[in-house]
């Protein structure tokens, strides 16, 4: 080969490095932004998710020691909670924190569905005159053991970064 032949090969290795590495780096830069914003907004989502849970099943302990406490102010379910403002106000507040789960939650996760279906399940049981305590301690803690393994799960993949 002639010098000529092989000047210009060098020459166009160096174009093509000197194109080609901003363009990698580049890249590597989106994948990387885009991995860290997405950690960032599971970890809140995480932690959101994980409050909300917290603070339903404070209110759902709440509930049946108020329902408990005045048991014959509960024949009707939640139609006389509506007489005491307490009450009410934490029926509310049940209700909300159940939209917020549901709205927080995937629909196609298998697990996120049960997780609501329990959450409804203890709101149903609230309704009804006789109050099954320890059926509603069950619910709750049903609800922890599914709330942790999903966050658990979700944990992992902000540790990953995916």
């Amino acid at each position: 080969m002639d010098t000529a032949t092989i000047s210009f090969i060098s020459a166009l290795t160096a174009l093509a490095a000197s194109v080609l590495g901003p363009i990698v780096t580049l890249s590597v830069a989106r994948r990387q932004f885009n991995a860290n914003v997405l950690s960032a907004n599971r970890q809140r989502w995480l932690e959101t998710v994980r409050d909300t849970l917290a603070e339903l099943a404070s209110q759902v302990v709440g509930v049946v020691v108020i329902k408990t406490g005045r048991a014959g102010r509960w024949k009707d379910g939640f139609h006389a909670a509506a007489e005491d403002p307490e009450i009410r106000e934490r029926i509310e507040r049940l209700v909300f924190l159940f939209w917020r789960v549901r709205l927080l939650t995937n629909p196609n996760e298998h697990d996120h569905v049960e997780l609501c279906r329990q959450i409804e399940s203890i709101l149903e049981s609230l309704k009804t005159p006789g109050l099954d305590e320890a059926a509603t301690r069950g619910g709750v803690e049903r609800i922890t053991t599914i709330s942790q393994a999903i966050l658990k799960r979700e944990w992992e993949r902000v540790k990953r970064g995916t």
